[in-house]
């Protein structure tokens, strides 16, 4: 039996060689944007978040730890420039623009979006979209819980800007502070939601891999009121979530 299924394939390839044409086969597995029409190229994406709603405002929960601290650093000595292009949003820290920002209470004001494909990404998370691309790809969805308490607000237009300010973009007129929370966690195969971590998979119940990062607590913060900035960061509501920005002349 064993000669005979092997005679066969021998014959088989030896005639497939002999002028039957064998197609080429693409092994690279379908990403998320093959399927749903997704960005093929980092100039497409940046093209997104050119378009994206509220691009002037964008949140922050997932810009790199490096550019929050020169954020908060730069904000304490003058006006913060950065440079905006496509989806990446970067702090200028040798750029020093004169000016000053207020501190001023507003009322708490939470809030929330879910991302659950790319074009939810792009459009909603424009500066996170790069990192969390992976992810998304991956199966993963997420979902944004945040809380602002207060903002940091520009007095007046840079009022005469000095050292490296090459590719400077905006300056921020705005931060607004308070808590946030990022909760990821895998989405059903049918692109149902996964309800508190939980997969069904034929008929069983299988935990779900689940990843939160943020800061604060949005909960506690979302009750406080009236916080000055030092009461805002004692109470754990000072993280940057928010940016308001606007073009340089």
């Amino acid at each position: 039996m064993t000669r005979v299924c092997l005679g066969a394939l021998a014959a088989a390839l030896v005639s497939a060689g002999c002028g039957a044409s064998i197609p080429d086969v693409d092994a690279r597995a379908p990403t998320l944007a093959d399927a749903q029409g997704g960005p093929q190229s980092p100039a497409e994406a940046a093209q997104l978040c050119e378009k994206a709603e509220g691009r002037d405002s964008p949140l922050i929960v997932e810009w790199p730890g490096t550019h929050k601290v020169e954020l908060e650093s730069i904000a304490k000595r003058g006006l913060v420039v950065v440079r905006y292009e496509g989806c990446k949003l970067s702090v200028l820290p040798l750029c020093e623009a004169r000016g000053a920002y207020k501190f001023e209470a507003v009322s708490p004001q939470r809030d929330g979006l879910e991302i659950k494909d790319e074009s939810d990404l792009f459009a909603r998370l424009p500066v996170a979209a790069p990192g969390l691309r992976a992810e998304l790809a991956s199966g993963k969805a997420f979902k944004l819980d945040y809380v602002l308490v207060g903002r940091q607000t520009a007095e007046a237009a840079p009022q005469g800007m000095t050292g490296d300010c090459t590719g400077a973009t905006h300056f921020v007129r705005s931060i607004s502070v308070g808590a946030y929370t990022l909760e990821s966690s895998a989405r059903a195969a049918q692109g149902a939601d996964v309800d508190a971590g939980i997969v069904q998979t034929g008929g069983s119940r299988k935990a779900s891999r689940s990843r939160n990062r943020g800061s604060g607590d949005v909960a506690s913060c979302a009750s406080k009121a009236d916080l000055d900035e030092a009461g805002a960061r004692s109470a754990g509501c000072s993280a940057p979530v928010q940016l308001g920005l606007m073009k340089l002349p």
